[in-house]
């Protein structure tokens, strides 16, 4: 009897032949009894999680290769030019320490040989339509969170596919690098954070397991970088008051912890644990939300576009509120006096509606762009990855200072609600509107 509980049943998946089952052993299986293949994945709960994340490797330069063979081995940058930024590196590219964001000067610098890339969007976007169709084939609740990445929800899909959901995603993943040409590494797990934490760690063409028995204590010892989101001035903030680990953080002194994290500190330190309660949600409506406004007179110096673009970023602001949604693409458009169009856009790690954040994202966007030997006739702010609200700041945890911002920009919004627009203003909007009166005034005494 004492021999007989120490056998278990292992769940095991073949990435390579696809054999999926149990295998009864002392130990688990080093290799696939159907075709030897050491590729395999094994774990206790391998068929019973079902909620997944999936990215795509590499999109833009995985795309870039596929379409270009010749290309395949070397390494790719998209986007860049004399001033821009690396939109995406292919992971050879990324060896010499070439990143996303990263100006192009400097990933030159690193990767020299490297082949860059004009960015083809409405291409990537295409392609990622695809994928996402073929992810529906799994499930209806599917939730993008941009073009090539997304949760998905798999409970109850076993009858339909005669299959669980882990040997389901593996099809899926088969089926996209052999009918769309590229890879995509999966998370699986059983909640949204702990699956996209996964699909991070065994990448290229990963699939990665997180059970729930397993969960605080895999975290535990990670340093809280780990937790998809928290940015850098909060991880450097808890470092100071001693929070290093997730198990740290887990543990750690609420009222210390409130400090940094403000009103998003129970949520944070239960993600610290692996717990996150959040549904994977199906989102419609509107595909983006912009607001634009063409000038009297073109401009080209930086104050002034930044008072407009404030304009633009509250009434932006305003209207997502109102429809309860937030956008995860934050989009600048500038139109020059010779009518040449130009955007810039910025992926946040999640979905905002705040007029401040707008605000911050396009004015640094704006910064990079204008130069004060150029005239401006048009001035444009909108958002895309439209999201219901319930998604703003699910990773966004900035630190105290923006939960104090977020506490005054709803308090404003409340005294605008009851009083109307013009009891308040910013100092930007406030001289706007006085050298406006003034003008006026002048205009009528001229007239006079």
């Amino acid at each position: 009897m004492a021999e007989f509980m120490k056998t278990a049943a292992y769940p095991i998946l073949c990435r390579n032949c696809g054999k999926a089952g149990h295998f009864g052993g002392e130990q688990p299986p080093e290799f696939c009894l159907a075709c030897s293949s050491s590729n395999i994945r094994v774990h206790p709960e391998l068929f019973s999680l079902n909620i997944a994340h999936i990215d795509c490797d590499a999109f833009y330069a995985s795309i870039e290769k596929r379409d270009n063979p010749e290309i395949a081995n070397k390494p790719v940058i998209v986007g860049g030019g004399d001033r821009g930024v690396v939109a995406a590196a292919c992971y050879i590219a990324r060896k010499f320490g070439v990143r996303s964001a990263m100006p192009a000067w400097q990933a030159l610098k690193k990767c020299p040989e490297a082949v860059v890339i004009k960015p083809r969007m409405s291409h990537y976007v295409a392609i990622g339509e695809q994928i996402r169709n073929m992810m529906f084939s799994l499930t209806p609740l599917v939730q993008p969170l941009s073009i090539d990445e997304a949760f998905l929800d798999l409970a109850g899909t076993q009858k339909l596919h005669r299959a669980s959901p882990a040997e389901a995603l593996h099809r899926l993943q088969l089926n996209i690098k052999q009918n769309i040409g590229i890879s995509v590494s999966i998370g699986l797990s059983g909640n949204k954070s702990l699956a996209k934490m996964a699909s991070d760690r065994d990448k290229p063409d990963g699939f990665f397991v997180v059970g729930m028995d397993e969960a605080e204590s895999w975290l535990a010892p990670q340093p809280v970088s780990v937790l998809y989101g928290i940015g850098k001035s909060a991880i450097s903030r808890l470092s100071a008051i001693g929070v290093f680990s997730c198990n740290d953080l887990a543990t750690g002194d609420v009222k210390a912890l409130s400090t940094v994290l403000g009103s998003q500190t129970e949520a944070v330190m239960n993600l610290a644990k692996g717990v996150d309660r959040r549904p994977v949600v199906i989102e419609g409506g509107a595909k983006s939300v912009s607001n634009e406004t063409t000038f009297s007179r073109d401009l080209s110096d930086l104050n002034a576009l930044e008072v407009e673009l404030e304009a633009l970023c509250l009434k932006l602001s305003a209207r997502l509120k109102a429809k309860g949604i937030a956008g995860g693409t934050v989009t600048l458009k500038l139109k020059r006096a010779n009518h040449r169009t130009i955007t810039r856009s910025r992926t946040v790690p999640s979905r905002i509606d705040r007029a401040y954040h707008l605000f911050d994202i396009g004015r640094d966007l704006l910064k990079k762009e204008v130069k004060n030997t150029n005239f401006y006739r048009l001035l444009g702010i909108g958002v895309d990855n439209i999201g219901k609200v319930s998604e703003v700041r699910l990773f966004d945890l900035s630190g105290g200072e923006d939960d104090k911002r977020n506490r005054l920009e709803s308090a404003v919004d409340e005294l605008h609600s009851k009083m109307g627009k013009e009891v308040l203003y910013t100092g930007r909007q406030f001289s706007k509107n006085l050298q406006k009166k003034q003008n006026s005034e002048v205009k009528s005494s001229t007239k006079a």
